[in-house]
């Protein structure tokens, strides 16, 4: 009943939920990068992760996923795909915790984008919140740091499609504005697949030269999974940014460092280091002490 009178708290709620099915998500991605064309990975999990909300669309009718700002939604669906084929093509060559260590940067991007074209009010405890859960990020990548080995060119490209991802995710919070969350995940996938499609058929060489190659009964498989975790992990954040600031929601995302330190141990035997386990602690922190904050707030007390 608490969880349901707070705004605020629900909204962390769901962005908790989205970043564990992102978590998900990246561990499976890993898989169909390795051997099909990236921009085609990228192409078929938006299309199939649309292919499968359609029977909710036929069901819920043309109002509720009409789209009110179509330039809007065509906006973010071509910054979004940029975003996505520079994370596709590069994340063969990283490990999933320097992947999300990496996108830890988004927050940051995310609260100061939200201050100057939101209009969101920003004050001392979401800045304190995210500078503390981001120093866990580095406690647990100071093994690295350390010995200089954090600095790839799949490193480079992967910081400069973070200030890509915040944009696409600052005009999902507008979007919310205008129209409901299972339309705006609905139409990213549309767009992603209609933009990423000339990527997805030839190689980004010259000259050009087909790329496409037909996935197996198991790809097609593991792609599907990968859209429908895809869609509900953007459903669960579109409705977070619904209902509350993004700025209130964005230390929760430090908690994906834990799930990619979590899954990286089950699926890859990739054991978590006395760093790992630190930095995670000081990010579950962080976590926990803004989400008391915020509820305190949002009952009434003034931050």
């Amino acid at each position: 009943m608490w969880l349901s009178d707070n705004p605020t708290l629900r909204a962390l709620a769901w962005m908790t939920a989205c970043g564990l099915l992102f978590g998900v998500l990246n561990t499976m991605q890993k898989f169909p990068t390795h051997n099909l064309h990236p921009p085609q990975v990228v192409c078929l999990r938006y299309v199939v992760g649309s292919l499968l909300l359609l029977p909710l669309v036929l069901r819920g009718g043309w109002e509720i996923y009409r789209p009110r700002k179509l330039g809007l939604h065509a906006t973010r669906s071509a910054v979004h795909v940029v975003g996505s084929l520079i994370w596709f093509t590069v994340l063969p060559g990283v490990t999933l915790a320097e992947a999300s260590a990496i996108g830890f940067t988004g927050p940051v991007f995310m609260m100061l984008g939200a201050s100057l074209f939101l209009g969101e009010r920003m004050y001392g405890a979401r800045w304190a919140a995210v500078a503390v859960a981001f120093l866990g990020v580095l406690i647990v990548l100071w093994p690295d740091l350390a010995r200089a080995e954090f600095g790839s060119a799949s490193t480079f490209w992967l910081l400069v499609s973070s200030p890509l991802f915040a944009a696409s995710f600052l005009i999902s919070k507008a979007l919310t504005r205008h129209d409901r969350p299972e339309a705006i995940v609905f139409w990213l996938g549309v767009g992603i697949g209609v933009f990423s499609l000339p990527f997805a058929l030839f190689a980004l060489e010259w000259p050009l030269r087909l790329a496409w190659g037909w996935p197996t009964v198991e790809q097609w498989f593991l792609l599907g999974a990968c859209g429908l975790v895809g869609s509900s992990a953007h459903y669960c954040m579109t409705r977070a940014y619904r209902i509350a600031d993004v700025s209130a929601v964005q230390s929760v995302r430090f908690l994906d460092m834990v799930w990619a330190s979590l899954f990286g141990f089950i699926v890859f035997s990739h054991l978590p280091t006395v760093w790992a386990l630190a930095g995670g602690s000081v990010i579950c922190g962080a976590t926990i002490w803004i989400a008391r904050h915020e509820a305190r707030a949002a009952g009434g007390a003034r931050p």
